[in-house]
């Protein structure tokens, strides 16, 4: 099967709805033979650049198709904003985009759609816009950015114009950054192992961290099979470092997959103490012991328990709350978050509240509790903060001890928006109990 025809049979099945990494992987293994690296990373980039485009695509295409493109037939809209897609994101002229799209359509059993393929795509790829096309705020969020009209919402309202700038950062990847395993390398080293495998190296913004520009999967090298290092982003080593977990000290790591904040956490307890990580779904507990055999940690253990569901462990001195939430501060690195449906949210800032609570309750006198999410969402972030300390007066919110250029601290915790920080959007809010 061909990259575009295996990218179309992806789109059409995601159009059933389904996390776009799941079908991805599901059409690749339906290929007979398997597709090699370079074919299934081109249907991969057609794949993700039409759900990052999906409205703006349709937008066009609906300007020059006689029928509305919801109305095509599932293969003919798929083949349109495949090829459209390529054509105006991707770099690959216009007549490849073109040729290609029309023979696919006639593969498909589509002929009689074949010159009306051809005519719209030509006319689309050519066509000009601009944000400045889209004055009403909604459908510039909606449409030009590419957002549900809920997410368009709720950006909006909380951040006003400063929501397309956040929309815009959505479009740009943060750099690859990795964690350095201190329990069996060293900065230096790990850095000359990696560009010895050819791999461009820059050092992080603070201590054993490294932003790399991998040549190809960063989990494919032999550094990588070593355990020497485990790839976390910048704005997830900064809630693990909130954290100050020290050597020797319990600590625990509530909804702990796939388990980057507990490899960090256990590095900076030297491999010491106790840490427990706990994990509701049973299959991504055995991804964390896999990560923690590894990189060497023998400290940790990892179990499967819901978080939200009270439980007596006895007491910590440090505990890291990475909740369940909306994920809206990870769309560049997942588009499908881009057109999220919202509703049910009360709910899940229940489940919120219900582990943060118990967190707390599992946290020694003078202990730290660690708050963090992976989005921009204020009612997922400073509103459950307020709420926290209006029930626990006994907690008090402290600075950060580690900074990120471009973040904002506030009464209760702190942001980091990607247009400011040029990493994920995150929120992270530092406790600690006081003695009584």
């Amino acid at each position: 099967m061909t990259p575009r025809r295996l990218a179309v049979k992806a789109l059409m099945h995601q159009e059933q709805a389904g996390y776009a990494n799941l079908v991805l992987d599901a059409e690749l293994k339906k290929c007979v033979p398997p597709p090699d690296a370079r074919d299934a990373a081109f249907a991969a980039r057609i794949f993700y650049t039409v759900l990052e485009y999906l409205p703006l695509l349709d937008h066009l295409l609906d300007r020059f198709s006689k029928k509305p493109v919801h109305r095509l037939d599932p293969p003919v809209r798929a083949i349109l904003r495949a090829g459209l897609a390529q054509a105006r994101y991707m770099q690959v002229p216009l007549p490849a985009a073109v040729n290609e799209s029309v023979r696919l359509t006639k593969a498909m059993g589509k002929t009689s759609a074949a010159g009306m393929v051809n005519a719209v795509l030509r006319r689309a790829a050519q066509e000009q816009v601009q944000e400045g096309d889209f004055p009403d705020p909604m459908e510039r969020l909606a449409t030009f950015h590419c957002l549900s009209r809920q997410v368009a919402q709720l950006l909006y309202t909380q951040y006003g114009q400063e929501a397309f700038a956040l929309a815009a950062s959505f479009r740009s990847r943060p750099a690859t950054a990795i964690r350095v395993n201190t329990l069996r390398t060293a900065d230096d080293t790990l850095a000359q192992a990696l560009q010895a495998e050819g791999h461009r190296v820059l050092p992080g913004p603070w201590p054993h961290a490294l932003l790399v520009d991998f040549r190809g999967s960063p989990a494919a090298g032999a550094a990588f099979a070593r355990g020497e290092y485990h790839v976390q982003g910048l704005a997830s080593q900064f809630a693990a470092l909130c954290l100050q977990a020290r050597p020797g000290q319990r600590v625990l790591d509530l909804c702990a997959a796939p388990g980057g904040k507990s490899l960090t956490l256990a590095q900076q307890m030297e491999n010491t103490g106790e840490l427990v990580s706990g994990e509701v779904v049973p299959g991504r507990v055995a991804l964390i012991e896999k990560a923690f055999a590894r990189c060497g940690v023998t400290c940790a253990r990892a179990v499967q328990n819901d978080a939200a569901v009270r439980f007596d462990w006895g007491k910590f001195d440090r505990v890291l709350c990475d909740v369940p939430c909306s994920g809206l501060g990870v769309i560049a690195k997942k588009p499908d978050i881009r057109y999220k449906d919202l509703d049910g949210m009360e709910n899940l800032c229940a489940v919120q509240r219900k582990i943060l609570q118990n967190g707390a309750d599992s946290l020694a006198e003078s202990g730290r509790l660690v708050y963090s999410t992976c989005t921009v969402n204020h009612q997922e972030n400073q509103a459950q903060v307020q709420w926290f300390l209006r029930q626990n007066p006994q907690f008090r919110l402290v600075p950060p001890p580690v900074t990120v250029p471009g973040m904002e601290t506030g009464e209760y915790g702190t942001i980091l928006l990607p247009h400011k920080t040029g990493t994920d959007g995150f929120f992270v809010a530092v406790l600690e109990k006081l003695l009584t």
